[in-house]
This record gives C-alpha cells, sequence and structure tokens, in this order.
C-alpha cells in the first residue's frame, strides 16, 4: 500500500535536497579531515570554522554552486540540521553549567542586553537617522541572536523585505568578524586582562556575539569555553518573546492581538531542547552508568555532534556571497559596526568588572 498525496510530496522534497545535502556533507568530511590532521598543531581551529570558511570559499569561486539544484539541501542543512545539531549539543553539557553561570552571570547578560538594546536603537535612529523599521532590526539582531530575532521581529513589525535583508546581512557580517576576532584577542592581548580565564572568555562571547552559531563556534576555539558561552547565548534567546513585545510598542501601529501571535511564533523550540538535553546529561551523570555515560559522551557523542554542526555550517557558509556584502547600505554599515563595538566592550567590562570579581 503506498501513501497518499501528502506521503509522496515529502518523497519529492527530500529527493530535491539530496544534492545540496550531499554538497554539504562532503565539505564537513572535508572540515573535519582538516581539523583531525592538524589538531596538535597551533592551526587547532575547530571543524565548524573549518566548514565555514571552505564553503565561503566555494560558494564565490565556483558560480555553479549557485544553481538551483543545491538550494533546497543548503536551506534544510543551515536550518533545521543545525537546530537540530544545536539541540543535541545539551547532551555533551551538564545542567551544572546554569550554576556555573551563576546569578551574577545571568544578571550581567541580561545588562548588557538592556544597554546594548538600548544604545543600538537611539543610535540607529536619532544618530544615524535610519527610517522604517530598521533601527529595531537592527537592535534585536545585535543584542538577541542575529538572523533568528531578525526573522522573528521583522514580519510583527511590518518590515520590508529590504529591511529585514539588509539587517541580516550587516548583523551577520560583523557577527562573522567576531567569530574570528573574539578568539585573536583572547589569546592575545586580552589573555592577561581576562585572568587567562577560559570561563571568562566564554561568558565574553556568549554575551557579545550574535548568532548562535557564531557563538559556538568561537566558544569552542577556548577550551573550556563553549558551555558557559553556550549558557550565556540561551539565556539571550529566551528574551526574543519580551524583546518582540517591546519592539512593537516602540514601532506603533501594531494590534496587541497580532503581537501575542509573533511571540508565542517566536519561540525558539531548539533552545528549549538543548536546555532539557543538559538536564538529561545530569541526570545520566548522576546514575550508576555515569562512567559508561562519560566515556561514550566523550568518546563518541560529541565527535557525532561536532560533525553535524560542521556539516551546518559548510551551509551557512554556503550563503555568504562577497557581491552581497558590497551592496549593504552605508549607514547601516557603520550602525552595525558600533552597535557591534559596543556590544562586545560592554561584554568585556562586566565581565572583567563585575563577573569575575562577584562570581568568585
Amino acid at each position: 500500500m503506498t501513501g497518499g498525496p501528502e506521503h509522496h510530496n515529502h518523497r519529492e522534497t527530500l529527493l530535491k535536497a539530496v544534492p545540496g545535502l550531499l554538497l554539504t556533507l562532503g565539505l564537513a568530511i572535508v572540515a573535519f579531515g582538516t581539523w583531525w590532521f592538524l589538531a596538535n598543531t597551533w592551526l587547532k581551529f575547530s571543524a565548524l570554522l573549518w566548514a565555514f570558511m571552505y564553503s565561503i570559499i566555494a560558494a564565490n569561486l565556483v558560480p555553479a554552486l549557485s544553481s538551483k539544484r543545491f538550494h533546497q539541501g543548503i536551506d534544510l542543512s543551515s536550518t533545521h540540521l543545525l537546530k537540530f545539531a544545536i539541540a543535541l549539543l545539551g547532551l555533551t553539557f551538564s545542567a551544572s553549567v546554569w550554576v556555573e553561570l551563576g546569578g551574577m552571570g545571568i544578571a550581567a547578560v541580561i545588562m548588557n542586553l538592556l544597554f546594548t538594546s538600548a544604545f543600538g536603537y537611539v543610535f540607529c535612529r536619532y544618530v544615524l537617522k535610519l527610517d522604517g523599521a530598521l533601527p529595531l532590526l537592527l537592535m534585536v539582531g545585535t543584542s538577541i541572536c542575529g538572523a533568528t530575532a531578525i526573522a522573528a521581529t521583522g514580519p510583527a513589525l511590518r518590515a520590508k523585505a529590504e529591511e529585514m535583508g539588509l539587517a541580516v546581512a550587516v548583523v551577520t557580517l560583523f557577527g562573522l568578524v567576531a567569530m574570528f576576532g573574539y578568539p585573536l584577542l583572547y589569546y592575545g592581548p586580552l589573555n592577561h586582562w581576562l585572568n587567562n580565564l577560559p570561563l571568562a572568555y566564554g561568558m565574553w562571547a556568549g554575551m557579545g556575539i550574535h548568532e548562535t552559531a557564531q557563538v559556538i563556534a568561537a566558544g569552542s576555539q577556548v577550551e573550556g569555553a563553549a558551555s558557559i558561552a553556550i549558557s550565556a547565548k540561551f539565556i539571550r534567546i529566551f528574551m526574543i518573546g519580551p524583546m518582540v513585545f517591546a519592539s512593537l510598542l516602540m514601532s506603533r501601529g501594531s494590534s496587541s492581538k497580532a503581537s501575542a501571535r509573533r511571540i508565542r511564533w517566536a519561540t525558539p523550540w531548539f533552545a528549549v531542547a538543548f536546555i532539557a538535553l543538559t538536564l538529561v546529561n545530569f541526570g545520566l551523570d548522576s546514575l550508576p552508568i555515569r562512567s559508561w555515560w562519560a566515556d561514550f559522551n566523550n568518546g563518541y557523542l560529541k565527535s557525532g555532534v561536532t560533525f553535524l554542526l560542521a556539516w551546518s555550517f559548510a551551509a551557512v557558509g554556503l550563503k555568504v556571497r562577497f557581491s552581497a556584502i558590497r551592496t549593504v547600505g552605508f549607514k547601516a554599515i557603520v550602525g552595525g559596526i558600533v552597535v557591534s563595538v559596543v556590544a562586545g566592550g560592554s561584554a568585556l567590562l562586566l565581565v572583567k568588572y563585575l563577573w569575575i570579581p562577584l562570581s568568585g
């Protein structure tokens, strides 16, 4: 007995995605092999960053990769697979990291988010005099979680497609710079200033970098920093709902019914799954099988999740076009630079003078 039309459509969609899935899978395999081969050298970048770099180079040197036959698989890898991998990443971290973050860590994240939001909106709206929804989109993209926050807020604000596209381009561009720049700064001039503490670096990266995927990539460059960086990041993600509501109030003209609908739609379920799985990990660590679980986690699960993330990152990189970056508006670029620097700078100061002294 064969399936109905719905089953046939799912099968057809999956078949169309195969070329893009194989392309991104191939790039992930090359990236993972590079990481393994260079793991004990000074070029010990994570497999995620190798996948990202290889895919950007491939996308801009090989025009054929822009053809429609690859689009569906690339979109699937960069959205659903990425969210699944991020959720599964929770199994590799114990919920005890939330205790590690502490009340002071949570307070620091919220303080930085509120300051960055206020500064970003005022600077973009009243200093740069950007019109329409763009100042609000840049505000939530920088302070919350990049393109995800823009995608959640834009429809609620009735933003134009050009405004959303411009905001995503700006936030993504400077998020990419931060993804590479934060590790370099930590291993360079900021190492001593942050007391050579990987946890302090993780807090800084989690508070200051835009996208979840970029936080994971930057956090993975410093051993012991990734878990707290992601924990700090997910506190920001959970603020999508309140920030959408605040943006609606600031923008005028949206009904309360529309705002409620958008807030529910914006629920980051992959983040909820991540937290739930950290609780599962914590529970397994408390059972008699904790020794077996630790061996399995460190020997197989972490490597498997890293590979899935590299696969996803290969797809994200394939969407980056240098030609598109050149078309970004000048004022929006200035806004992105200034707000990104302020977000990272205020996060760094909070970590140095609030979180490190008071977290013990």
